[in-house]
């Protein structure tokens, strides 16, 4: 992927609309104008940690978008655990048209100690409606398999924020009168 050319503090954090015209621009043609979403199979690696994160630079903390292949499971087994589906809605243009789908799927650590690292893993899978294509757009078979196969992953680690300490006063007037004597 080519390292794009974008204006100084760019985030690329876009609706679930906008996520369909990317994909959809993808599946047509591989070239986008601002080629900022890598292509990475994320279902393949053992763990969220092991996605190569640091392939997308653009978007706000804690957020990364990757074109990746479908999985049909609910349930997605890795190495180190599993990501499991926790609901799936439509995706609808200005018209009420369908345009596509999200699924957004949890990720569950098989080694408890992971656990306890406070990080929560989830995805959001956009993946397109044939309807959202007209039929010149459908002749090619090639396109088709891409409909069927190829999603847009919007993946989120949220992190266990800890509670904050009061602050403390390191020189109290207890403790002022102490040295004093």
């Amino acid at each position: 992927m080519a390292n794009p050319s974008l204006p100084i503090g760019y985030k690329f954090s876009p609706s679930k609309e906008a996520s369909m015209v990317y994909l959809k621009r993808k599946i047509l043609n591989p070239e986008l104008p601002s080629d900022v979403i890598p292509t990475v199979d994320v279902y393949s690696c053992a763990d969220p940690r092991q996605i190569p994160l640091g392939e997308f630079k653009h978007g706000p903390k804690n957020e990364w978008h990757f074109f990746s292949n479908k999985r049909e499971e609910n349930l997605i087994k890795t190495t180190n655990g599993h990501w499991e589906e926790n609901g799936e809605d439509e995706i609808k243009d200005g018209d009420g048209g369908s345009i596509g789908f999200m699924r957004i799927l949890d990720f569950y650590y098989s080694n408890p100690k992971d656990t306890e690292k406070g990080e929560e893993w989830y995805i959001q899978e956009y993946r397109v409606s044939p309807a959202y294509f007209t039929a010149d757009e459908l002749v090619d078979d090639n396109v088709k398999e891409k409909i069927s196969n190829f999603v847009l992953c919007k993946i989120v680690c949220e992190e266990q924020i800890p509670t904050p300490k009061p602050p403390t006063n390191s020189s109290s007037d207890d403790d002022m009168a102490d040295d004093e004597e």
